[in-house]
This record gives C-alpha cells, sequence and structure tokens, in this order.
C-alpha cells in the first residue's frame, strides 16, 4: 500500500511566509499613504503622530508627543467615552503632560490624539495603583481630506481599517448637488468636476469614521 505523507512546513518557513505576508501588507500601505501625499500635497510628516506613554511605578504616566506641527487636541477617555482631560497643544519641538488617576478607579482608559489629519488612540490600564500601556498598540485613523483646484474637487481618504466615506456636496439653500459612497478600498478617493455650478459657498460633507466633517468650499 502507498502511504501519501502530508507536508508541515517547519517553524523557519512559517516565519519566512509571516515576515513575507507583513512586508507585502506593508509595501501596500506605504504606496497608499503616498498615493494620498500626492494627492492632496500633504507631507509624510501631517500623517503620522509621535506618540508615547511613559508609564511610572505610581498612579500617574506622562504623555510625550514630538514633532508636533499643527494644533492638536489630546484626550483622555473612560471605556463609556466620557472625556476625563482635555489639552489643546500648539506647534511644538516637543509635548510632555503628567497626569495623575490617583482619584480614578482600576480599568482600562483611551488616550486619543487628534489633529486635522488624523486621530491616533491608544490604551492604558490601571491595575493595583500602576499605569500600563503598550505603546505598540496604537490605532489609527485618518480623516477623510480634500483638495480643490478651480472647479476640480477631489476627495481622498486613506482607509487602513476598513472605513466606509460617504461624500454629499451641498448648496447655500441646502439642496444637495451630488453624493458618493465609497468602500472597498484602502485608497478612497472620488474626482467631481464643478464646472457648471453657480459661483458661491458650498458645503462638502463627508462622513467616516462614525464623525461627519463639513468643509466649505468657494467657486468664482
Amino acid at each position: 500500500m502507498m502511504r501519501y505523507m502530508l507536508y508541515q512546513p517547519n517553524n523557519f518557513v512559517i516565519i519566512f511566509i509571516h515576515k513575507m505576508i507583513l512586508t507585502m501588507k506593508n509595501l501596500k500601505t506605504q504606496l497608499s499613504i503616498l498615493y494620498l501625499l500626492l494627492l492632496v500635497n500633504l507631507t509624510k510628516a501631517d500623517l503620522f503622530i509621535d506618540l508615547e506613554i511613559i508609564s511610572s511605578n505610581n498612579h500617574s504616566f506622562i504623555i510625550q508627543l514630538s514633532d508636533i506641527k499643527y494644533d492638536t487636541e489630546c484626550l483622555l477617555l473612560n471605556q463609556r467615552g466620557e472625556i476625563l482631560y482635555k489639552e489643546n497643544i500648539a506647534s511644538t519641538d516637543v509635548f510632555q503632560r503628567s497626569i495623575d488617576l490617583a482619584k480614578l478607579p482600576d480599568g482600562t482608559y483611551n488616550i486619543r490624539i487628534e489633529d486635522d489629519y488624523k486621530i491616533v488612540t491608544t490604551a492604558l490600564t490601571k491595575r493595583k495603583g500602576k499605569v500600563i500601556s503598550l505603546n505598540e498598540n496604537k490605532n489609527i485613523a485618518f480623516k477623510p481630506q480634500i483638495m480643490l483646484k478651480d472647479t476640480q474637487l477631489n476627495v481622498s481618504l486613506l482607509a487602513l481599517n476598513d472605513e466606509k466615506l460617504a461624500i454629499s456636496i451641498i448648496d447655500e439653500e441646502q439642496n444637495v448637488i451630488s453624493e458618493k459612497k465609497l468602500s472597498g478600498s484602502i485608497n478612497l478617493g472620488q474626482s467631481f468636476d464643478l464646472s457648471q455650478l453657480n459661483s458661491g459657498y458650498y458645503t462638502v460633507q463627508l462622513s467616516a469614521n462614525g464623525k461627519i466633517y463639513n468643509k466649505i468650499i468657494s467657486l468664482k
């Protein structure tokens, strides 16, 4: 009787394949970021926030941000989404803020850093008086961006978390001129030819990440 043996890859092969998959995913993400940079005329620094949570042995921790180029909002939230601390940060090279959780119960809390281009969220846990944070576990969600050149409107979203993007163009009388829903790609983008519209102000309403962003454009 002929016996067939199933091939079982060794650990080296499994690790190699895993690294190849991660490399391909990282390359796809990098190409997507490059596409977004070209589309809306941003720099790479616009897309990243250097956030580090420095834990201590007592009830406190330090939020450290580096190379802040835009007005940035820093929030501490509980699991119900209630804001426990909020601070607006102006452009600066380095920002540090020590926060004491002594009066708060043990549990999980979220730090959210937000500017005009992105939202970075990381979790930390208070347990037995000590604050623990896994800095590598950060979630970044990009905000939809627009660029208007003459009468050509470009809308884009870098959807790393499979976000959906809904676009509406609304005139001054609140009439919806155009609508579009996008999904299913890392790069969500749509161009609109506004040459047939009358001069005036229009609202570009963008819905993504459970939020609605209203951006005003002017056609001459």
